[in-house]
């Protein structure tokens, strides 16, 4: 008898993943970096962490493309600024709409702050996002 598990029954490997992810549908724009004057305006966040975010896109972007990020967080009434490039999009909608993944590459130190706040509120459910 075989007492090997298959992969839908094995657990997810949860050492994987550098950091937390947090699973929120924030607002953000987006642009190619090459042509940052074609912003696409206000799409939907999937899930973020310090490493990376998924979002929705309505074209599909091939690995390594640099995209930069302004996303709209509770924590600040301007945007927040962060660049990264795509490990992959998958078609949601077809024709329409891509999970697209991307990897940071630039943080600031604002944007970082905001990320790990966020992250800090979201994942313990404070009442204060200040705190």
């Amino acid at each position: 008898m075989n007492n090997s598990l298959d992969d839908s029954q094995k657990p997810m490997d949860e050492d994987r993943r550098h950091s937390k992810r947090l699973n929120k549908n924030f607002i953000l724009s987006y642009f190619h970096k090459n042509s940052p004057e074609q912003i696409f305006e206000i799409t939907q966040l999937r899930n973020i962490s310090m490493g990376g975010m998924c979002f929705i896109t309505s074209l599909a972007y091939e690995p390594a493309t640099p995209l930069g990020i302004k996303l709209q967080t509770p924590f600040l009434t301007e945007n927040t600024y962060i660049e990264g490039y795509v490990l992959a999009s998958h078609e949601k909608a077809k024709g329409l709409l891509y999970e697209t993944r991307l990897k940071f590459t630039f943080i600031d130190v604002q944007a970082k702050l905001v990320l790990e706040k966020m992250i800090k509120f979201f994942d313990k459910g404070d009442q204060n996002p200040y705190a």
